[in-house]
């Protein structure tokens, strides 16, 4: 993804120069590069996956889990992911990988409670999975797709509260007794904002480039030039969390609902508060990392 299109704020080069992000997971890195040759069987892959004990035993979670429904229990990684085949298995090692990496049980400090975070990001991936399936905006793209842009929408929250808790513990602060929502506060004593993180550390893992992009632009949609589709829906979807009582941070200010984003997703307020049910009905289903 190239951040040209931004003129004024270098995000990568900001964000690169204040914050030390992790490196991708070496069980992905390892994924990518086995998966790219023409000649990889299921054996070669569910080695690599194999050999991370904590994405194995995650992968496995995921896989058993009462969304997709298996008929048989799966207990091999091999049948895992001869059952998934090799790119859903990516989306699912994906998914094991940040919450091995990030899902850590750390306890509630002031207001960030790292399982209230999960909760959120899971519930917000349910929502834009949800939502994307009832629009025919979204009929090209894989269900599981836009649960990863929804469950990694926040993940740069987690960054900063790992490489640097004083600071952004100190924004949240002001986010909550100035009643001002948090991006507005981390723009003006940052520069950038969480999403920013966020889409950085999707570049530096070699995740879809429209991943990145939802991820950076998730509070701003309308200034997303590549997905703007994407971005609305994941907008929206996390919006929506906050609504039904599962917000990313605790006693902190929800930013205000984009109102062009109905139409961008080829929704309306009253086709949302219809799937509601069904999205509760499938976070309590989904296997979640706390």
């Amino acid at each position: 993804m190239t951040q040209s299109t931004d003129p004024s704020t270098n995000i990568l080069g900001l964000v690169n120069s204040t914050i030390e992000l992790p490196t991708m997971p070496e069980v992905l890195a390892k994924l990518n590069e086995v998966i790219a040759k023409p000649d990889a069987s299921a054996a070669d892959v569910a080695l690599v996956v194999a050999n991370d004990p904590a994405v194995a035993t995650n992968m496995l979670r995921i896989v058993n889990s009462a969304y997709y429904g298996l008929q048989v229990r799966v207990s091999s990684v091999s049948l895992a992911v001869s059952v998934l085949g090799f790119n859903m298995t990516k989306k699912v090692a994906l998914k094991a990988a940040v919450f091995s990496a990030f899902g850590k049980r750390r306890e509630k400090i002031q207001h960030f409670d790292p399982m209230a975070f999960w909760k959120h990001a899971v519930f917000t991936g349910v929502a834009a999975r949800a939502l994307a399936s009832v629009s025919d905006t979204f009929k090209d793209m894989h269900a599981e797709d836009v649960y990863i842009a929804g469950l990694l929408h926040d993940i740069g929250k987690i960054i900063l509260m790992e490489k640097a808790a004083p600071r952004y513990l100190a924004m949240l602060r002001k986010s909550a007794q100035q009643a001002r929502p948090e991006t507005e506060v981390e723009i003006e004593e940052c520069g950038f904002t969480h999403a920013d993180v966020g889409s950085v550390l999707a570049i530096r893992w070699c995740l879809p480039e429209d991943l990145a992009i939802a991820i950076r632009y998730h509070h701003s949609p309308a200034k997303d030039p590549f997905h703007r589709s994407l971005s609305s829906l994941i907008h929206l979807a996390d919006h929506v969390a906050w609504q039904a009582g599962c917000p990313s941070t605790v006693g902190t200010t929800q930013g205000s609902l984009h109102g062009d984003v109905y139409a961008h997703t080829g929704l309306d307020p009253a086709r949302v508060a219809s799937m509601l049910p069904q999205i509760q009905e499938d976070f309590a289903a989904t296997e979640r990392p706390w």
